[in-house]
């Protein structure tokens, strides 16, 4: 068995790399790969020529591995992998490439996943003498939700968009009956792909809840200009009228309620947010334009 663990790789893939940018030491007689990233609505994967340095199986693996843990060139892509999600090592069996990715890849579900395998087995089967990819976790064979091996992916495994219509589950966070503390609950949402997740879980708690006990964080009227994801932050624009702020509801209740449902979702770590596409005001008495990370100490059930 032939390891070669993340760190490696990356050294080995930045030196095939670092001269990519050098036009006297670019063979146009190698073949174009495409390298797949995820769309800015994570509903699809779309794809950018490349054209490798590697000659052998092996260095070409470890180049495309490398290439698709970094962020790609167009900012509305995403690259494959979320970060702090890591490929522990891998081995070839014949025209099989086994990958073993650490136990955070588990936390991937619903279409974020299918997607990241998608443009893992895309680029990858693309490399001469890998016909299939086998996802591995922790040592152990990727499972669906329904508790079945995925098993061996091959390039027609996946098509281009997925359009697949799943409910997907999701943790949101709204006020409390005095609301100085945020409650949470989980929801089965409807995807179809034609939205990004992100989209879906701002317009949930803009909505409101459907559950008794629980209270509406924000004003009627506002609205989701614009989302995206980048680097694990989540930019958030909203229109003027998320400033008013409801009466009753703290400032952080208000926001974390946002915050906290944004980074339950995998690859988010941190929210931005922007009012009518500019940098954000205060909000009542709280600097809006800070990054916002996850706040547990406003959770109901952490008092």
């Amino acid at each position: 068995m032939k390891r070669a663990f993340i760190t490696v790789l990356l050294l080995m893939a930045a030196l095939l790399t670092s001269c990519s940018g050098n036009e006297n030491n670019t063979d146009n007689s190698k073949n174009e790969y495409q390298i797949y990233y995820i769309d800015s609505k994570s509903s699809g994967i779309v794809s950018e020529g490349y054209i490798p340095l590697g000659d052998t199986k092996e260095q070409l693996i470890i180049e495309l591995l490398g290439v698709l843990n970094k962020e790609p060139a167009n900012v509305t892509y995403k690259k494959a992998l979320p970060e702090g999600v890591t490929i522990m090592d891998y081995r070839i069996v014949d025209e099989q490439l086994i990958l073993n990715f650490d136990i955070k890849y588990s936390e991937l579900k619903g279409i974020p996943e299918v997607l990241c395998r998608a443009t893992i087995v895309k680029t990858l089967c693309q490399i001469p003498g890998i016909d299939f990819v086998l996802f591995n976790v922790n040592g152990q064979p990727l499972i669906d939700s329904n508790g079945n091996q995925i098993g061996l992916m091959t390039a027609e495994f996946f098509i281009e968009n997925t359009g697949a219509e799943i409910n997907y589950k999701v943790t949101l966070y709204f006020a409390n009956e005095t609301g100085d503390l945020l409650k949470k609950t989980s929801r089965n949402i409807f995807y179809t792909g034609s939205s990004s997740i992100e989209e879906l879980v701002i317009n949930q708690i803009i909505n409101g809840p459907t559950e008794n006990g629980l209270y509406a964080t924000v004003p009627t009227g506002t609205t989701l200009l614009n989302v995206s994801t980048k680097e694990s932050i989540c930019y958030v624009d909203l229109n003027e009228k998320f400033l008013e702020k409801l009466p009753d509801i703290s400032d952080d209740v208000a926001i974390y309620s946002i915050v906290n449902s944004l980074v339950e979702l995998p690859g988010i770590n941190k929210v931005q947010f922007r009012i009518n596409g500019q940098p954000a005001e205060d909000f009542q008495n709280t600097n809006l334009g800070v990054l916002f990370e996850r706040n547990l100490t406003i959770n109901e059930d952490s008092q």
